[in-house]
């Protein structure tokens, strides 16, 4: 990814007010570039990549900037606003931008000046569709509908026609729960919305332009960890965050099942849909224009950008559904890179797209969900643990590992994710009988893409790599568009690998079997295993 009109290696130095022409509905913040340049100001759309000491246009991979610091916040509702001048770190209080607000707190005896817009970043803005809906009054409700169907369970979210949230923001897992969590958490969703508030109260007028500097009140955040880089000076006892890298510990008060309600949402038809690409490294280099509009074809980039790190302690569990049906039906959404030639330089609009526009569409992916949301997709794999259960309850089997994890999510491919966006699941049990070790694997296929039989290996001597050859095989796997791959079973098992069929078992739930049909299943893993 490159930025138009930044010379390359460039490092973010300041970042300062906020403006809008009056004439224009477009907000841009000013931003100071080191070396020196004529470009000094970028549109707001790009805020999701925007943290002080960032190299920008970086022609190898760069180290981060300053010290590493962990802290844990007690209640955002103590910290001081403050001028970052009030920093007593001089390099921090002479720069340009002295007079944007940051919170001011202590933690562990050291004093942290932490710049209010890059809370803000690392909470909220993750691409740029939301970076620019902060900055209207009301955006939230204008884009969407929120019907609380139980306070405690579910809800239900209808992202309305005019809604222009990016498809592959409705069709990620991560970024969906993200935005769950802003619209349906109070202390998220008012803090989200002072931002707009803010920019009404404070900011002023010249004879062009709008001004602000950015300000606004954060969720409490009790008990959050932040992980964070900045200027650190011991004698002072003072640290000034550059950047946000990881929230960890955030506790979400909001309905754990919601369903995003997607009038976009479809089985996708040849010559319908549209086409989601990854900027990947194989493909075009993507350079962001920030001075033109994206058009409204069918085409949109999604970027990856340095990435914020998220850990929810109780994550939401979110589905997409088309509107007016129970359940998802496919993603409306497909393509690949291939579609551009390799190793060529493409120019992008991460601004909203316009009739007018002339480039093609992007936007970015600046979140990592660490959060830990295995229980969600457990229940998929009852039947077959139900089986496990009965095969070890023979006296010559012992059970001797189990583990439940996602598919890996490879460029160019999309079968590691369920057709309504979420993470598709891998479980597999370590098993002895008698002397022989034996790895028993099934993979989530509820959404009927592929029929997939039980896989059972057997261990080819004492020091054999289980990981390292689950890790491969999942790989290989997701390549093979959800087929076994038998060259690879073969080479390394040879006759120690076999498929096991499964019982006969309702299309609308897999999981649901009668115990006989599991007995059953169980007898034929227990003869296969010679």
């Amino acid at each position: 990814m490159k930025l138009k009109g930044v010379e390359n290696n460039s490092v973010i130095r300041e970042i300062g007010s906020l403006f809008r022409r009056h004439d224009d509905s477009g907000w841009h913040i000013n931003v100071k570039l080191e070396p020196g340049q004529k470009k000094q100001h970028v549109g707001v759309s790009q805020i999701p990549t925007l943290a002080r000491r960032r190299v920008v246009n970086a022609t190898e991979q760069p180290l981060p900037a300053g010290f590493l610091k962990r802290v844990v916040i007690e209640n955002t509702r103590l910290w001081l606003t403050e001028p970052i001048d009030a920093c007593p770190i001089p390099v921090v209080s002479r720069q340009g931008d002295g007079r944007q607000w940051c919170f001011n707190f202590e933690f562990g005896g050291t004093r942290y000046y932490l710049p209010q817009l890059e809370l803000a970043r690392a909470l909220f803005f993750h691409h740029a569709y939301i970076t620019r809906l902060a900055l209207i009054p009301g955006g939230l409700s204008h884009e969407f509908d929120v019907q609380r169907i139980d306070n405690l369970s579910r809800a239900l979210i209808n992202i309305l026609p005019n809604c222009t949230l990016p498809l592959y923001v409705r069709g990620d897992h991560e970024l969906r729960r993200a935005l769950a969590w802003i619209l349906l958490d109070d202390d998220a969703r008012q803090s989200f919305e002072s931002i707009a508030r803010y920019q009404l109260q404070n900011g002023y007028d010249t004879d062009k332009y709008r001004l602000w500097k950015f300000q606004f009140e954060p969720p409490p955040l009790a008990g959050v960890a932040l992980t964070l880089r900045g200027h650190y000076r011991q004698e002072l006892e003072s640290f000034f965050v550059y950047e946000i890298h990881g929230v960890s510990n955030l506790t979400c008060h909001c309905p754990a099942s919601v369903d995003f309600v997607d009038p976009r949402f479809a089985v996708k038809r040849p010559g319908q849909g549209r086409a989601v690409l990854s900027g990947l490294q194989s493909g075009p280099e993507l350079e962001i224009d920030d001075e033109q509009e994206p058009k409204t074809d069918k085409t949109e980039f999604r970027i990856e950008t340095p990435a914020v790190t998220f850990e929810f302690v109780n994550p939401i569990q979110t589905t997409r559904i088309a509107k007016g049906k129970g359940q998802a039906t496919g993603r409306g959404q497909g393509g690949t890179q291939s579609a551009f030639p390799e190793n060529k330089r493409l120019q992008v609009s991460t601004d909203e797209a316009s009739t007018q526009g002339i480039l093609p569409s992007a936007d970015y992916d600046g979140l990592r969900d660490r959060s830990d949301d295995t229980g969600f997709y457990v229940g998929k794999f009852k039947a077959f643990n139900t089986m496990i259960l009965q095969l070890v309850s023979k006296s010559n089997c012992h059970h001797i590992h189990r583990e439940t994890r996602k598919l890996p999510a490879i460029d160019g491919y999309s079968k590691h994710m369920l057709a309504d966006g979420n993470p598709r699941y891998l479980t597999f049990h370590i098993i002895r009988k008698d002397d022989q070790v034996y790895a028993l694997m099934e993979v989530d296929t509820s959404d009927n893409k592929n029929s997939l039989s039980t896989l059972l290996l057997r261990q080819q001597d004492m020091q054999f790599d289980w990981e390292r050859t689950i890790r491969e095989l999942e790989i290989r796997l997701i390549k093979g568009s959800l087929v076994w791959p038998s060259k690879f079973i073969k080479k390394i098992f040879g006759n120690g690998g076999k498929r096991v069929t499964h019982p006969i078992s309702s299309a609308e739930n897999k999981s649901l079997l009668d115990q006989d049909a599991i007995l059953r299943w169980a007898e034929r893993v227990y003869l296969d295993m010679e």
